[in-house]
């Protein structure tokens, strides 16, 4: 399924997910935690380093006629591409099937550029050779169920289903601090998931997680949404955990009503290094 030319279900994140799947259910049960299931702890709290980088951020705000010129946050405005941001994350487990997760975390770009080409943004128009000043926020909570249909002393995996509350904030004006403007789209997005995790001995464990949703409402509201995530985590006791993974996030919204008409493309992939308590 496509978006405006976005995939929403790219064969290569579910392709990497079946094969994970497949053989971490094949793999052979480990003597050294045969006592226990794996993860058994109820409450998990991460807080990580995340390294935006590649970012790639393509917008359109139409004005109440409807016109607007389409823009790269990045090439057109001179966006940051990268950036480091705090982020957390946790759960609680109430039992072996069933636990919450949560996560949160803001991104913050700005951008400054001599423009190259006229545009228009909202009610305001911008004309080559004159400087622009603008930035965007991303604002994202999580909070989400997982259900673990299969659990064993070295695997667990999970489906998962929850609520993405999803914010953009975009602001622009010239240099001066004339001809400014404000676009804002909030959604709550419903999202849909596969959560994979194997223990490879009592202190090495890799997870993955791969997340999507497509929504529409009406003529006011649609979009798309993939994420996934893959890490490495090293247990120093029951308690104490670090780790790092990578990950790759993808969005792209249309909304049409007084805070934001216009089109929103967002990707970016990223780099976590973290801490956790677990408990």
């Amino acid at each position: 399924m496509q978006l405006n030319g976005y995939q929403v279900f790219p064969g290569s994140m579910w392709r990497l997910a079946i094969l994970l799947l497949i053989g971490l259910t094949i793999l052979p049960v480990k003597s050294i935690a045969a006592q226990q299931q794996a993860f058994p702890e109820r409450f998990m709290l991460r807080l990580s380093s995340y390294s935006v980088s590649n970012a790639d951020t393509d917008i359109t705000v139409l004005s109440s006629s409807g016109i607007g010129t389409g823009i790269s946050f990045v090439d057109d405005l001179g966006g940051d591409n990268s950036v480091n941001i705090p982020r957390i994350d946790g759960y609680y487990r109430f039992n072996e099937r069933h636990r919450i997760d949560f996560a949160s975390f803001r991104i913050e770009r700005d951008g400054r550029n001599l423009l190259s080409i006229d545009v228009d943004l909202g009610e305001q128009n911008y004309s080559v050779g004159e400087t622009v000043v603008s930035d965007i926020n991303y604002d994202l909570f999580k909070i989400g169920y997982a259900y673990s249909f299969y659990h064993s002393p070295s695997v667990e995996l999970s489906f998962t289903a929850g609520l993405s509350i999803t914010t953009y904030e975009f602001n622009y004006e010239l240099a001066d601090g004339s001809s400014t403007d404000t676009s804002e789209v909030t959604g709550p997005l419903p999202m849909f998931g596969l959560r994979m995790a194997y223990a490879i001995d009592e202190h090495w464990s890799i997870h993955y997680l791969a997340e999507t949703f497509f929504i529409e409402i009406g003529d006011e509201f649609e979009g798309a949404f993939l994420s996934y995530e893959l890490d490495v985590r090293y247990r120093f006791d029951n308690n104490f955990v670090l780790g790092a993974g990578i990950t790759r996030f993808s969005i792209d919204l249309n909304a049409d009503d007084s805070d934001w008409n216009g089109r929103i493309a967002d990707n970016h992939r990223g780099l976590l290094v973290f801490g956790s308590y677990n408990f």
